[in-house]
């Protein structure tokens, strides 16, 4: 069962809530960070047309999620897909601000993250 998948940088995944229904997520990278008791699961969000700068953005290049909350959030494993342009700098930055105790993780839906940031960046949420 997918659900049961160990997360592996590059798997490719359908999620809850996705919008439009092309839109998956990739895994970039899993750590285990010292002081965490889950590993931390970096993705990348692609088709997820979120505005940015009057167009829209169709991937977000890296959001760090616990791996519990995405376990919850994903549905299927597709398969395996190259990790997006972009994924490599913001992770580079995250970790930095992580390692130096400025950095967090997200602990809600991918769903709902996506929500945020549409709202965040001047788009209301898709409609259920």
């Amino acid at each position: 069962m997918a659900q049961n998948e160990p997360f592996k940088p590059g798997q490719t995944w359908t999620y809850h809530g996705a919008t439009p229904i092309s839109s998956r997520v990739i895994i970039g990278a899993v750590d285990n960070l010292k002081g965490e008791d889950q590993p931390i699961v970096s993705i990348s969000v692609t088709d997820a047309p979120i505005p940015n700068d009057g167009k829209p953005l169709q991937t977000v290049p890296h959001l760090p999620v616990a791996a519990n909350v995405l376990r919850e959030s994903v549905v299927e494993l597709e398969g395996t897909a190259p990790i997006p342009d972009g994924f490599g700098h913001g992770y580079s930055l995250w970790r930095q601000a992580y390692d130096s105790g400025k950095g967090g993780y997200f602990t809600i839906s991918v769903q709902e993250i996506v929500g945020i940031l549409r709202t965040q960046l001047g788009q209301q949420p898709a409609a259920k």
